[in-house]
């Protein structure tokens, strides 16, 4: 099929390269990006693979919409088993990294092995290298961007910072300075095979397809028009428009997930943005509505700070750590994006520590409390470098937790802790975080978004109507993550608008409904690797605190056992999985998976 390239297989112990096509019947059954992404490290690790040891793969694959004309089609997917989680670790990310991939002839690269010494690999038409990092090895992501940009002039580049190198369980890979893979500890994979970087280096922005022509066409006339339209007003605010959202609905994760809205949120509202650290609008490869708000500090203590600002950061640095200052949630952003941490994690990291240190569990040598942004700067390099109490807390809240006898008030769905929906307000997120496959992630199965548009019922529902919108929901999100397209194309790019572009780009005739049953079968085989490594019913399920806890806030939200319950039977019926949540024979002998 046309729209697809190579795969090069790398071994670092070695130093080999091996480069082959894409077969058609692995493009078509699993599509690219995550679906590629899951087959191949579901047929290459298990459950004694060491996630930090040279028998893990790191894999970089794009699909066969990345770099085209598609419009939001600038991402690329990393696949690993993660370091934080123990099963499957995979993070999208955003920028250019994926569209360069594209641009190179490159479908996907799978990395083995260990380096005897810092390396980077590069990536052009004209094949692989793995070169010298040794003068790169402890710089930021900034600057090992700037120095690989002076060697290699028209690229791309994905890097690692000192958390990815000392082994960070949450460690980002960066892109363009403030795109990450940031979920599940991909850098500390990168940073164990002594990679601090990858490059996509490029001469022209090139991209093959079976009706070239067609795909322009029905972009510029069908889909740009209808996005630039439903999707004002991310173009217009970003995702900090949530933060208001977030507060008036009372599921504003603060105070390390005890309260709902946050005393002072407006300090760090769109409209504090705007007027205090907005500058403009920044986008990914193809985007014609950028949702980014890059963001620069121009006075005070934290003048100079820039960064690409979104709704995650602002909950989980600002709304977990009461911390109302736009500027200071600016700054502590600058100093992650520099270090490559997820601040997603990062910031639950940091509410954990606040209420460790109250009750006497950790001392860092210094005073930890909510509200204080220079505190937690300095705690974050600690956990960056693996110095005192940062060493514990650079494994993530459930290991930490563990080590700390801390385990009921940890909040966390099978190591990985939440974005920024409570799901005591927004019961979809019951599910959403139970079930995703990485653990507590919010892009998996978008229930906040079916909640707050009142799809498959009101916020509160928790029936059969409300689990079949999530199944569907979450199927779509594997196409999103496999073609591979942005999240954002949501409201103009159903299945029938992607058959409809894998068609033309492949040459392959595809209905929805092949695109369907492709996403079911990467979900059951993402659920059964999964499986291999233990994860059953009693995983799915969330942390004591918000099952035991009342939330606080505008109105009292609580969850109960028999909510929980339903809702997984629900989807494991309709799954076609055991009560157990393990896949039935017959479901996996219909997708071709047995």
């Amino acid at each position: 099929m046309r729209g697809y390239g190579l795969i090069h297989w790398i071994d670092l112990s070695t130093r080999s390269v091996r480069s082959e096509p894409v077969p058609d019947e692995l493009a078509w059954n699993f599509i690219g990006g995550k679906g590629l992404g899951a087959k191949i490290l579901y047929d290459f690790t298990d459950e004694r693979t060491d996630p930090i040891g040279p028998d893990n793969l790191l894999i970089f694959s794009i699909g066969p919409f990345t770099g085209t004309a598609v419009p939001y089609s600038g991402k690329g997917a990393f696949t690993f088993k993660s370091p934080l989680t123990g099963i499957m670790g995979e993070s999208i990310i955003g920028g250019t990294i994926g569209a360069a991939a594209r641009w190179t002839g490159t479908t996907a690269l799978v990395i083995k092995g260990k380096a005897e010494k810092p390396v980077y690999i590069a990536v052009s038409e004209d094949g692989v290298e793995i070169k010298d990092a040794d003068h790169l090895w402890g710089l930021d992501i900034y600057r090992t961007e700037d120095e690989i940009k002076k060697e290699h002039k028209r690229c791309s580049v994905a890097a690692i910072g000192p958390a990815g190198e000392n082994l960070v369980k949450f460690a980002a890979i960066g892109n363009e300075r403030w795109r990450q893979a940031g979920r599940a500890g991909g850098g500390a994979v990168m940073g164990s095979k002594r990679v601090k970087a990858i490059v996509m280096e490029y001469e022209k922005q090139k991209w093959d397809a079976f009706d070239r022509d067609a795909v322009i066409k029905y972009s510029a006339e069908e889909i740009i028009p209808k996005a630039k339209e439903a999707l004002k007003s991310y173009f217009e605010r970003g995702t900090p428009a949530m933060v208001e959202i977030a507060n008036d609905w009372g599921f504003f994760p603060s105070y390390y997930w005890s309260r709902g809205s946050l005393e002072g949120w407006e300090g760090i509202s769109w409209d504090s943005i705007k007027r205090e650290v907005f500058v403009h609008p920044r986008a990914c490869f193809g985007c014609p509505t950028p949702c980014g708000r890059y963001c620069r500090v121009r006075d005070g203590r934290y003048e100079g700070s820039e960064v690409e600002l979104d709704y995650e950061t602002i909950y989980a640095i600002g709304g977990l750590n009461a911390i109302t200052d736009v500027k200071a949630v600016v700054w502590l952003n600058d100093q992650a994006d520099r270090l490559g941490m997820d601040t997603i994690t990062l910031g639950n990291v940091f509410g954990f520590a606040i209420e460790a240190y109250k009750r006497g569990k950790i001392d860092p040598g210094f005073k930890l409390d909510y509200g204080d942004p220079e505190s937690l700067y300095e705690l974050a390099e600690m956990i960056a470098r693996r110095e005192g109490v940062g060493d514990i807390l650079a494994e993530g809240v459930a290991h930490a937790s563990r080590k700390l006898g801390l385990e009921d008030i940890a909040v966390h769905v099978k190591g990985l802790e939440p974005a920024g929906y409570d799901p005591r307000i927004l019961k979809s997120m019951i599910l959403s975080y139970g079930v995703s496959s990485r653990g507590a992630c919010h892009l998996r199965m978008m229930g906040y978004f079916l909640d707050i548009r009142g799809i498959g019922g009101d916020r509160n529902a928790v029936n059969e109507e409300k689990t079949v919108a999530l199944a569907e929901w979450e199927e779509k999100c594997v196409l999103w993550d496999s073609l591979l397209a942005c999240k954002f194309s949501r409201t103009v790019m159903e299945p029938e608008q992607m058959a409809k572009y894998y068609t033309l780009i492949t040459g392959r005739q595809t209905t929805p409904g092949d695109l369907r049953r492709a996403a079911r079968r990467i979900i059951n085989l993402v659920r059964m690797y999964n499986v291999r490594h233990g994860i059953r019913r009693k995983d799915d399920k969330l942390p004591k605190r918000l099952l035991k806890e009342t939330l606080q806030g505008k109105e009292e939200g609580r969850i109960t056992e028999e909510e929980q319950e339903r809702f997984l039977s629900l989807y494991y019926r309709i799954r076609g999985w055991d009560e157990e949540g393990v896949p039935r024979p017959e479901t996996l002998r219909e997708y071709g998976l047995s």
